[in-house]
C-alpha cells in the first residue's frame, strides 16, 4: 500500500480504459446524476463524450504535462466505475465516477484506493489533487479519509491536495513490559 488509510472496500480490480469501455464510459456522461457535479452539472453532449474518449485512448508518455490515463473499476467482471489521472504542474491529478445503481456501496473510496496503488509507479510521483464541488460532500469525504486536505477553492470548486506520507523517523518505544 502506499500509506493510505486501510478501509474496508469492496472487490473491485482497476484496468486501463479501453475502446469496449466507450459504451459504458458514454452511459455515464449522459447520467444527470454522474455529471451533476463535473464541469457545468449537465450531461455531457456525443461530441464532449468523443473529443474526451479518444484522449483517453491516446497514450502519450505520462511524464509530459497533460498525460492522462483512464481505468475502468469492475466487479464481478463488470464495469461499475471510472477513475481518470492527468499530470498537472504539482501533482497528479485524479477524478472518479461511479454508476449511480453502485452508489453508497464504498466505491469511490475503493477506487481512489486503487489508484492510489498504481498512479505513482505510472507518474513517478507520489502527490496528487483533486477537485470538488462543495456540495458533493461524499467525495470530499472519502478523499480526505485518505488523506487528502482541502487547500483553497479555485473556480468554484474546492481543491484537495495529497503529498507522500513521510516515513515516521524514528520507531514507537513502548514501555518495558508491554506488548
Amino acid at each position: 500500500m502506499t500509506g493510505h488509510t486501510a478501509l474496508s472496500r469492496p472487490e473491485i480490480i482497476l484496468r486501463p480504459f479501453q475502446e469496449r469501455d466507450l459504451d459504458f464510459f458514454a452511459t455515464l456522461a449522459r447520467d444527470e446524476r454522474v455529471t451533476r457535479f463535473v464541469g457545468d452539472g449537465q450531461p455531457w453532449s456525443a461530441d464532449q463524450i468523443s473529443k474526451r474518449a479518444m484522449l483517453a485512448l491516446r497514450h502519450g508518455a505520462t511524464g509530459e504535462l497533460g498525460a492522462v490515463r483512464w481505468f475502468i473499476a469492475e466487479e464481478d467482471g463488470r464495469p461499475v466505475g471510472l477513475f481518470v489521472s492527468t499530470r498537472r504542474d504539482a501533482a497528479v491529478e485524479i477524478g472518479y465516477w461511479v454508476a449511480p445503481e453502485q452508489w453508497g456501496k464504498g466505491l469511490a473510496g475503493a477506487l481512489i484506493d486503487h489508484g492510489l496503488d498504481v498512479l505513482p509507479s505510472l507518474y513517478g510521483t507520489s502527490d496528487f489533487s483533486a477537485r470538488v464541488s462543495p456540495d458533493n460532500t461524499a467525495s470530499a469525504r472519502a478523499l480526505t479519509r485518505r488523506h487528502f486536505l482541502r487547500q483553497a477553492q479555485v473556480d468554484g470548486l474546492d481543491v484537495y491536495l495529497r503529498s507522500a506520507l513521510p516515513a515516521p523517523s524514528t520507531p514507537i518505544e513502548r514501555p518495558t513490559g508491554t506488548q
